[in-house]
């Protein structure tokens, strides 16, 4: 029964019994408001997530001049990276197309102001500087002017004129912007608050003041961001936009299956927002962020081995820690984002085998331990992030693509001595076979049913049936999208994904270093591949692996770790004061 709404009353539950007051009092009318909502959420939606991937996806960044190497005969090429491979192959960032300079012959890489560092890669013929020859095992400091000797081409730096610095920063400022982030803000608020209207209506008594109130805290928490940080000068956005908008779809589910838990969520939100700008700040100094590599290979060993000892099982999988009883954690999600920043290198760490040694071990153990805890959903999204930092590392694709042999190999042998894991191949492609429709298959046979039965618009928010299935905002949370909220806004979501992968790959020329660049193509990596795990694992495309869907599942670690890692997509953004992880252009 509704109870009657003291006048006066202006909290979030006075809110609630209003509107619970008004559709008891108007069925009909309130029927029609959550039709016309369910269209206006797919309007906003492709709206704001349409604004935010075109600009960026257009919007490049003319790439910064550092100098300049001078060879003899009239060779001038523009010096537009902080670390650069000189030789004669056709890939090296400046081309020497001649026999006597081997394919990689040297590095030249920026230290300080008109400062660089040389170092011979092992060449043929070797490399001197002032008649000096190099010691391959060394690095030397030297200054524009110096005369370099590559395999008897005279060459040297100099640096930019003053009128080449001010005509560089110049065309900068020409750079088309971000778009600005006003309007989508706008239309976000306007999805959030409609969002909480379609819960009240669509749970009615179920929902709790608490479940609500996270989700127009957020809206808050968002205008407070992009409003401290645009007045300090910052103009990109996107990202941020597009994951504050992922975050609501989470609040929402988890308002809608599990409203208790959406507190947890918030606060993970928040974590996770903190930890991104401290990365970005934080990894401004790339000696810095290199030399916290052993530390962070440290707590890694130390968070799986506690993992092994400690963990409690949850969907087969061993992978959970609990603190207390209300409290879980998962390790293996926050050391993702220790595993990309171990593995990416400047590009003299690229050079250095130990380097390479060093990651392929602690792969290894990573892989090891995920295996022993039988989460083979995350084991496969961190071999997949390996074989692409490992072809990023060495441009060796014959490599890339035995190690990928020798892995199904092994996996092979795995499932062997893991039936629980086998079991899920043999329900693969046959869930709507009796024998698994109701055992192996039940979660994928009902997701697909009920995400159908949503259609292109949804049934609304808090309307679904999905989820009283186990998991359901986690493994299956693509088909709660659908049933709730519809294929197209479904179909977004995946695009969002795809869009900052997109991002991180048409970034790699304009990337200052390449360890900024293995960063974003990295954590790209581990979002496209657990992305496809969890759409393609709930509608049966794939076996069923256990793996979240990034910002949108339920689950205070993946969330905060989905957060934290859009750090290592700001530091390749290399558009002007677009980034908070690149000091600010004047």
């Amino acid at each position: 029964m509704i109870g009657q709404v003291p006048k006066g009353d202006t909290s979030i539950n006075g809110f609630i019994n209003s509107i619970l007051e008004f559709a008891g009092n108007n069925p009909n009318l309130a029927l029609y408001i959550t039709t016309i909502f369910r269209w206006i959420f797919v309007v906003l939606a492709a709206y704001i997530l349409l604004i935010a991937i075109v600009s960026l996806l257009t919007t490049r960044a003319t790439p910064e001049i550092w100098g300049y190497f001078m060879t003899e005969g009239g060779g001038n090429f523009p010096i537009t990276h902080w670390e650069n491979v000189i030789g004669r192959s056709r890939s090296s960032d400046i081309n020497i197309p001649l026999r006597t300079v081997s394919n990689n012959h040297a590095l030249l890489i920026r230290r300080d102001e008109d400062k660089w560092m040389i170092k011979d890669l092992g060449s043929k013929n070797g490399t001197k500087v002032n008649g000096y020859l190099l010691d391959p095992s060394k690095r030397y400091l030297i200054e524009p002017g110096e005369e370099i000797d590559m395999g008897g081409v005279e060459s040297t730096i100099t640096p930019p004129s003053i009128e080449e610095t001010r005509n560089n920063r110049f065309m900068r400022r020409l750079d088309k912007e971000p778009v600005a982030p006003w309007k989508i803000l706008l239309a976000i608020t306007a999805f959030q608050i409609m969002t909480v209207v379609q819960l009240i209506l669509g749970m009615r008594e179920e929902i709790t003041a608490s479940a609500l109130t996270p989700i127009l805290l957020l809206c808050l928490v968002m205008w407070a961001y992009v409003m401290f940080f645009h007045a300090r000068g910052r103009r990109g956005f996107e990202m941020e936009m597009i994951a504050f908008f992922l975050s609501t779809i989470n609040l929402a589910i988890t308002a809608s299956s599990d409203p208790g838990a959406v507190v947890k969520e918030f606060i993970a939100i928040i974590l996770g927002l903190a930890l991104m700008i401290f990365m970005c700040f934080y990894m401004r100094d790339l000696n810095r962020t290199r030399k916290a590599k052993p530390v962070l290979i440290g707590l890694s060993v130390a968070a799986l081995l506690i993992n092994l000892i400690f963990g409690t099982a949850q969907y087969g999988a061993t992978n959970w820690i609990r603190i207390g009883d209300s409290l879980s954690v998962q390790p293996s999600e926050i050391v993702k984002l220790a595993f990309i920043l171990i593995g990416a290198g400047t590009l003299e760490e690229l050079y250095n085998r130990q380097n390479t040694v060093i990651y392929a071990v602690f792969s290894l153990f990573c892989l090891g331990c995920l295996a022993m805890m039988s989460d083979f959903g995350t084991a496969l999204i961190f071999f997949a992030t390996y074989l692409v930092v490992s072809f990023l590392r060495s441009g060796d694709f014959s490599r890339f693509v035995l190690t990928g042999v020798a892995a199904g190999a092994m996996g092979l042998i795995v499932l062997r001595f893991k039936p629980y894991i086998a079991s899920r191949f043999d329900a693969w492609g046959h869930v709507w076979e009796p024998e698994f429709m109701d055992g192996l298959g039940y979660q994928q046979t009902r997701t697909m049913a009920y995400g159908a039965g949503g259609g292109l618009l949804g049934l609304g928010a808090g309307n679904g049936s999905l989820k009283y299935v186990g998991a359901a905002n986690t493994d299956l949370v693509f088909g709660f999208v659908m049933e709730e909220w519809g294929f197209i806004i479904a179909v977004l979501l995946v695009l969002c994904i795809a869009t900052l992968s997109v991002f991180a790959v048409m970034h790699i020329v304009a990337g200052r270093s390449t360890f900024y660049t293995i960063l974003a193509c990295s954590a790209a990596t581990m979002f496209l591949v657990q992305t496809m795990l969890n759409v393609f694992g709930a509608i049966d495309l794939f076996p069923l692996t256990g793996v979240t869907f990034p910002f949108v599942s339920t689950g205070g670690t993946s969330l905060l770790t989905s957060w934290a890692m859009l750090a290592y997509f700001k530091a390749a953004d290399m558009r002007r004061n677009a980034g908070l992880a690149v000091r600010r252009e004047e």
